[in-house]
């Protein structure tokens, strides 16, 4: 992801509101999955990473799927794929969309 730091505060906000949804303190998380309650802070915030079974770990203690901690991902629209600097890209995406028009 492009900007990583704003991926990890999208993260740590959807964690944060998750848990605010199960009444628990970030204390009460903490304990759930043998973190300290810094730790949780510092994830919520954005400002530590966290590897991933360790929010498999946060997500059951929450009782959430682990895909709705995570921000949804953006494919990139036509237009800006046909503003592409290659003007080759920019041939095949054209005869892509063409050949979906027919259908």
């Amino acid at each position: 992801m492009a900007d990583n730091q704003a991926f990890y505060q999208e993260v740590g906000r959807r964690i944060r509101d998750a848990r605010k949804k199960g009444h628990l303190t970030q204390e009460a998380l903490a304990t759930k999955i043998s973190l300290t309650r810094t730790t949780v802070t510092n994830i919520e915030k954005g400002r530590q990473q966290l590897l991933v079974h360790t929010l498999i770990e946060i997500a059951d203690a929450l009782s959430v799927a682990p895909e709705s901690l995570l921000p949804e991902r953006q494919s990139p629209s036509i237009d800006k794929l046909l503003t592409a600097e290659s003007p080759y890209t920019q041939e095949w995406i054209r005869r892509i969309v063409d050949m979906a028009d027919r259908d």
